[in-house]
């Protein structure tokens, strides 16, 4: 238990992270979180462009107080490399040579072009595994379009069907979830290929897609569809005062649910709320709920402001009923729940001071693995570190570097 807190599991592998996209640095960070060597290499000068995405802690712009990089690079080392030029690209082969893993999600076909394809990964380094994430893919008749996460959401089909009301248009969802599922799937294959590895010896080419992410994720999308020809649509909730609708307490929302009423929802629904013509027939169904929910969402919302949030939550959860408290960021970190289960962690940074962040959502016997890592590098924070340490350059041989601005 005290070597997973301190070292992580993946304390043996070594992986170089040239990405610059959202689900690469996620799929990195996860990596590096359970203790891999992970190192960011970013573009001199100006570094990841994440940096410069507010907010910024203290309010102003900031290369290392940007708080979507901050979140993203936890655990990591940090160095500055400019790979396409020759001495960079040099510098950089010579780092995969030691490396388990590369992640990078430039558009298919660059790495090539800057000499830095599969093959030439793999001629110094057989054992190397590349993991390519792009929105498309690497290869199709869509590989080399431009892409983000909500042309994800769009092409894959979850706009049409999972988010937004059905008398509106789509609307996409927020905080890069297919990126960051993009990433998550990563990791998986990662592990997988790490396992092939011990048995076959060779590493392997990983191709991710964003866009793919976003259609493998939502069972209730493609699958009725390919499997029964049923169309999805979005708004299942719009009607659904039982089961989605989001409803409002005397303090914040809720969700309530149908769950653990042992098939009796309306009786078990009326008896807490006291709310008699709950128990009407045209109430006894969902179909029928839907066809009346005006008039549903009018006996139970006034009932529902009656409460405060976490009052409702304790006393519906001890009868076994299930509703979904809306909680603001602030009542998250405030969690006393959370709090016991030791699921934040803070980190201290050089620049942006201490940082809390959540754990990854997992514990090894009782210990989140977080707690052996380290905030997000400053830019170039560890060039001295690796290019001398690691690679055995001189001081002369660094300064001529940086006057070429290769790192």
């Amino acid at each position: 238990m005290t070597n997973v807190a301190m070292d992580g599991i993946l304390s043996d592998i070594k992986v170089l992270e040239l990405a610059h996209a959202p689900s690469g640095a996620f799929c990195a960070k996860l990596l590096a979180d359970q203790g891999a060597d992970t190192v960011k290499v970013e573009p001199p000068g100006s570094g990841d462009q994440a940096r410069h995405e507010p907010p910024f802690i203290g309010g102003k712009p900031h290369p290392d107080r940007g708080t979507a990089f901050l979140a993203m690079n936890t655990s990591k080392r940090g160095v500055t490399l400019d790979v396409t030029q020759p001495a960079g690209r040099d510098l950089f082969l010579k780092l995969v040579s030691a490396a388990d893993v590369v992640i990078e999600s430039f558009k298919p076909g660059q790495m090539g072009s800057l000499g830095l394809s599969y093959e030439a990964l793999k001629a110094g380094n057989p054992n190397v595994i590349l993991l390519s994430i792009s929105y498309f893919g690497q290869y199709g008749p869509y590989a080399n379009y431009e892409g983000d996460d909500l042309i994800a959401q769009a092409t894959g089909g979850y706009l049409y069907a999972v988010t937004g009301s059905a008398d509106k248009p789509p609307m996409g969802t927020a905080l890069q979830q297919m990126e960051q599922t993009a990433g998550r799937n990563g990791v998986i294959a990662i592990m997988a290929a790490l396992l092939q590895r011990e048995q076959s010896g060779a590493g392997c080419h990983i191709d991710v897609s964003v866009m793919e992410a976003a259609i493998a994720t939502p069972s209730g999308l493609i699958h009725p569809y390919s499997f029964t020809g049923h169309n999805p649509r979005r708004g299942n909730g719009d009607a659904n005062v039982m089961d989605g609708m989001h409803l409002p307490t005397r303090d914040g929302e809720v969700t309530l649910t149908t769950a653990g009423t042992g098939g009796r929802s309306m009786e078990v629904w009326s008896e807490f709320i006291g709310e008699l013509r709950l128990l009407d027939p045209k109430f006894a169904t969902r179909l029928s709920r839907q066809e009346n929910w005006e008039e549903l969402r009018d006996l139970v919302a006034p009932k529902l402001k009656e409460w405060n949030n976490l009052d409702l939550m304790r006393e519906t959860m001890a009868r076994g009923l299930v509703i979904g408290l809306v909680q603001s960021p602030q009542q998250v970190l405030d969690s006393p729940h959370l709090a016991e289960r030791g699921f934040f962690v803070e980190l201290e940074h050089a620049e942006a001071g201490t940082l809390k962040y959540p754990g990854p959502g997992f514990f090894f016997d009782g210990v989140n693995p977080m707690q052996a890592s380290r905030a997000a590098p400053r830019l170039g924070e560890h060039n001295a570190e690796i290019y001398s340490g690691q690679l055995g350059l001189s001081n002369d041989e660094l300064s001529r570097l940086y006057a070429a601005y290769v790192i």
